[in-house]
């Protein structure tokens, strides 16, 4: 096993999980090392003299656990249960691997389907307010709202989550919903998703994804409720509401259609 095995992300994500205050970069920088050595000292309580290669394969160990495709020990050493584990990881492309046991047989969430019935919906022209998007503030936990020019993204997912009898963050801070609900080392049709811009973030449902781009419905998308292509990198974190059952196939449902280009979010 080299350094580093699994994408540098996945890692700094699961170290967020792991309580741990970093970047998502996709650098395996200092930090990231120092959050790496601080989760696999409070697990095994021994890892003060391993070098950084051992610590790496430990931590990784920690995340095939939690995947629940590794039972062996958390020991830094990459013996056939831990290269078992991993190439089952890296077969499923990571994504596999991130929704636990307890799966729906719904091919989309039910905050999915309200969401694509906003799709179209803009701010209103000039100084006047689209009602519908003032609708969201109201759902979302903040009718103190009252004109559309305030930032709405995480009104429109708040809202979305809260008419399908979910709990929203609370907050209309995109951000936050990285701190929010059960968060996911990769993305899964309908995981809420945010994204860091230059004076905030964005956030949005995961609609659709490959490889190299996730595909995301959001409101706030250049004045309205779209779908935009982002490139994976640039995905700050992904989560699922706590306690709500995952799609078997985690690609299920997935669309795209009527996408455009990314543009403002503020």
């Amino acid at each position: 096993m080299t350094n580093a095995s699994i994408d540098a992300r996945a890692i700094q994500r699961a170290l967020r999980m792991h309580g741990q205050d970093i970047a998502v970069d996709g650098e395996i920088g200092p930090k990231t090392r120092s959050a790496i050595y601080a989760v696999v000292q409070g697990k095994v309580g021994a890892a003060a003299h391993w070098s950084a290669e051992r610590l790496m394969i430990a931590f990784e160990q920690i995340m095939l656990a939690d995947a629940g495709i590794y039972k062996g020990a958390i020991d830094g050493v990459a013996g056939p249960l831990t290269s078992a584990a991993l190439a089952m990881w890296q077969n499923a492309g990571q994504d596999a691997v991130a929704a636990p046991a307890d799966v729906s047989k719904s091919s989309l969430p039910p905050w999915i389907t309200i969401a694509r019935s906003y799709i179209g919906t803009h701010e209103g022209v000039g100084t006047k307010d689209n009602p519908a998007v003032l609708e969201m503030f109201s759902a979302a936990g903040h009718p103190e709202i009252k004109h559309d020019s305030v930032a709405w993204c995480a009104a429109f997912v708040g809202a979305c989550l809260r008419k399908a009898g979910q709990t929203p963050s609370g907050t209309l801070w995109a951000l936050d919903y990285a701190k929010w609900g059960q968060a996911l080392l990769a993305p899964i049709v309908g995981a809420i998703a945010t994204k860091k811009r230059d004076g905030g973030g964005h956030v949005f449902f995961v609609v659709d994804f490959d490889g190299a781009s996730v595909w995301g419905l959001g409101g706030n998308q250049s004045d309205q409720v779209s779908i935009v292509r982002y490139p994976r990198s640039a995905i700050y974190s992904y989560a699922w509401p706590r306690g709500a059952l995952k799609p078997a196939d985690l690609h299920a449902g997935a669309f795209r259609g009527g996408a455009v280009a990314a543009g403002r979010e503020a």
